[in-house]
């Protein structure tokens, strides 16, 4: 079994750089599977470069590349920080430019829909920010865009909220939830 990791996290010390990535790379390597990680950061992916030619806005090699990991992946699994209610540029650009009609759905049918996805989402800002923000990240992927639009049935968005303030230990329980999703997706 394929699985691949989206990541776009601009500090290469962060905890998604770090911990998170390695963690759920760990988890499932131990079991064989193989495990394609792309860093937008890394790639030097910049969805903008292709506004003013949109002849091949969907079609870059960028997007063709990374289609094919996709299509070969059982799981996807994107990693981003949330800034003012929205992923990373990148990882929106990501979605926008690789989860195109034609590959991801077509006609109202989706077309990975036996993928099995994951989606953490880090934030700096402190967990009582969340009632505030009405969880809008996780209503937007978890019901909205994810099984609606690409009609995904399997889905898991996890956020972890005060990230840089939080202590190892709380770093820590966070992993594990995160591998207890892995281990539910391999089920």
């Amino acid at each position: 079994m394929n699985c691949i990791i989206v990541i776009a996290h601009p500090d290469r010390k962060s905890f998604e750089n770090t911990k998170l990535i390695k963690t759920l790379k760990m988890r499932y390597t131990k079991d064989g599977h193989t495990v394609n990680i792309v860093d937008l950061y890394l790639d030097d992916y910049n969805p903008s470069s292709f506004v003013g030619d949109l002849s091949n806005i969907n079609d870059n090699a960028f997007a063709k590349s990374y289609r094919h990991l996709i299509k070969t992946s059982n799981h996807i699994w994107i990693i981003s920080p949330t800034r003012w209610l929205s992923m990373s540029p990148l990882v929106e650009g990501f979605i926008d430019q690789v989860f195109i009609s034609g590959f991801a759905f077509k006609d109202g049918r989706g077309l990975l829909g036996d993928r099995k996805l994951g989606v953490v989402l880090t934030s700096t800002s402190p967990n009582k920010v969340r009632w505030k923000t009405l969880d809008i990240m996780w209503v937007r992927l978890k019901l909205m865009v994810f099984p609606q639009i690409f009609k995904f049935k399997n889905i898991k968005v996890y956020q972890i909220w005060n990230v840089k303030k939080s202590s190892n230990l709380e770093l820590n329980k966070h992993l594990l939830k995160i591998n207890q999703i892995v281990n539910n997706f391999l089920k």
